[in-house]
């Protein structure tokens, strides 16, 4: 005789997953999770009014994420929620219009191959790149004990 209640063995439970990429409409996202029956990331609506710095940070840092269920089934799923608040990481990765960074041994800020670096302990501040340009409208002064070119 079969039941009238559901299988608890069969009830879809939420998952902790990952965000790989955004669709380029921007309601979409792909995902991966443990017993995701695809085997790759698949396609996952997103499921509340994340700012897509959110977004960009799970992908940039491959912050876990909530992943739940449309009507239970593994294949539609729903991104809802994005843990940043439990990150960890010696590395930070952020992407904004504007920013300031601040750190207490360094701080890197790179693009492409080009790096300034800025060391608090020695009070050092490198640049690496194959082009440097520096101009002034008034006055560039250069200030040191020594100066070394090449």
């Amino acid at each position: 005789m079969k039941s009238s209640q559901p299988d608890a063995s069969k009830e879809v439970y939420p998952r902790i997953g990952k965000v790989y990429e955004v669709h380029s409409d921007k309601s979409r996202v792909k995902v991966n999770f443990h017993g995701n029956p695809i085997g790759q990331p698949i396609w996952a609506v997103i499921g509340r009014a994340f700012k897509a710095s959110d977004i960009d940070l799970a992908i940039d840092n491959q912050l876990n994420c909530q992943i739940n269920f449309m009507d239970g089934d593994l294949s539609l799923p729903i991104l809802v929620d994005i843990f940043t608040s439990l990150l960890e990481e010696d590395l930070l990765i952020l992407r904004a219009k504007n920013m300031v960074v601040q750190g207490d041994e360094s701080v890197v800020l790179r693009s492409g191959e080009t790096q300034v670096s800025m060391t608090a302990k020695s009070g050092t501040v490198k640049t690496t790149a194959q082009n440097i340009n520096t101009s002034a409208d008034k006055l560039q002064k250069i200030q040191a004990t020594k100066v070394r070119l090449n």
